[in-house]
């Protein structure tokens, strides 16, 4: 999915704020919905996981590379490494959602379970992590919070978290 694309599923939605930014909202399981930031990805794409190579004796949440224009897309599986439970892996020859999220002129694919649409959210509206709501596995990677349990991800705590730089 382009960026055009991606612009194209907001809708004809009303924002009264000028603090009201645009976020991809996805779902890390059945339970858990998530959001990151429009301006942070580049593109979301659905890819056969039979395309992404596996690389040996990386972290489970590590799926491989995946050749995207032309170079190589390290591709993260975001429900390991949350550890959220999952009610089954995907096969090799399913198709997985994957968002490119650009960091510091680098790309990261993030594996998700299922990429829903581009939403609006009052960024006041959006409160800290809370440990007590969350657990330490989720918090180091979360922005904040919305009241319906929504999480907002932060794809630069992923790309220089130690548990995955230490498999770069």
């Amino acid at each position: 999915m382009t960026p055009q694309e991606i612009d194209s599923l907001e809708g004809t939605i009303a924002v009264t704020q000028t603090t009201a930014q645009k976020f991809l909202h996805f779902n890390l399981s059945k339970e858990l919905a998530a959001l990151i930031l429009v301006e942070d990805i580049t593109e979301v794409l659905h890819v056969p996981k039979s395309n992404i190579l596996p690389i040996p004796q990386m972290s489970p949440c590590v799926l491989g590379i995946y050749n995207w224009r032309d170079e190589m897309l390290w591709t993260i599986a975001l429900g390991e490494l949350f550890q959220l439970p999952t009610v089954n892996r995907p096969s090799t020859d399913s198709t997985i959602a994957v968002i490119v999220a650009e960091i510091d002129g680098q790309y990261l694919g993030l594996v998700v379970e299922q990429v829903n649409d581009i939403e609006w959210h009052e960024l006041s509206f959006i409160q800290p992590p809370r440990a007590q709501l969350f657990s330490a596995q989720l918090l180091p990677f979360m922005q904040g919070y919305l009241s319906d349990g929504t999480i907002l991800i932060d794809p630069r705590a992923i790309a220089f978290s130690p548990l995955i730089q230490k498999n770069f």
